[in-house]
């Protein structure tokens, strides 16, 4: 998000702080898409061309499933399976997003949604050695609202079913309570990376690591 300065800033700050570059992937706006990556080792960015081209460009991750393309523009989870096996196959690695909307975590449907989404995702895919699968609330995007370190705990350890990657909702308040949980090992940051506080969610994700 943002102009180039304030793209610069973010860079910057992480670029001063010692973080371990191979643990961060950064998604930049796909206009600024060789901009970041001239200063950053090891963060790429999401415009969206097809697969091969950014793979021609050098750029390893892309994130699929996000919940807007899901609701916008009705990608299925059928669909959202078939475009993560296809970035496969021309050699990305992929961020696959899931989540539920407030509607189905209150009528107790959240395991059964992301299952769902999982499993459609198992059914094109065998080898899970390139996929990081990200856990979205959808209800709490944008919305000033935060899965709570419990709630985060409950849909990784369903999710350890399907993958041994996850991911969830982190700010630097809850990043140390989320990343102590024993099935959360790492972070999709969303409007936190923008911040300071971006540096505190990388180090309490990657303690438990180092431990």
């Amino acid at each position: 998000n943002g102009t180039t300065n304030e793209v610069k800033k973010i860079v910057t700050t992480l670029n001063e702080a010692e973080v371990p570059s191979e643990d961060v992937v950064g998604q930049f706006p796909g206009i600024y898409k060789h901009f970041p990556e001239a200063m950053v080792k090891g963060v790429g960015n999401h415009p969206r061309p097809r697969a091969e081209m950014l793979v021609n460009l050098g750029i390893p991750w892309v994130i699929l499933g996000h919940s807007e393309r899901r609701s916008i523009l009705n990608e299925t989870n059928e669909f959202v399976g078939d475009k993560i096996a296809y970035a496969l196959s021309q050699g990305l690695k992929v961020i696959a997003c899931i989540g539920e909307t407030l509607e189905q975590r209150e009528s107790g449907s959240t395991m059964d949604v992301v299952a769902a989404q999982t499993k459609a995702i198992a059914d094109q895919v065998s080898n899970w050695s390139n996929i990081v699968l990200a856990y979205e609330p959808v209800w709490a995007i944008g919305t000033g609202e935060v899965a709570t370190p419990a709630q985060a705990q409950e849909v990784h350890l369903g999710l350890r079913k399907w993958l041994q990657q996850n991911a969830g909702s982190v700010n630097g308040a809850n990043c140390k309570e989320l990343a102590a949980k024993p099935d959360v090992d790492g972070f999709l940051v969303g409007g936190a990376s923008l911040k300071p506080e971006f540096i505190d969610i990388i180090k309490s994700a990657t303690t438990k690591k180092d431990a």
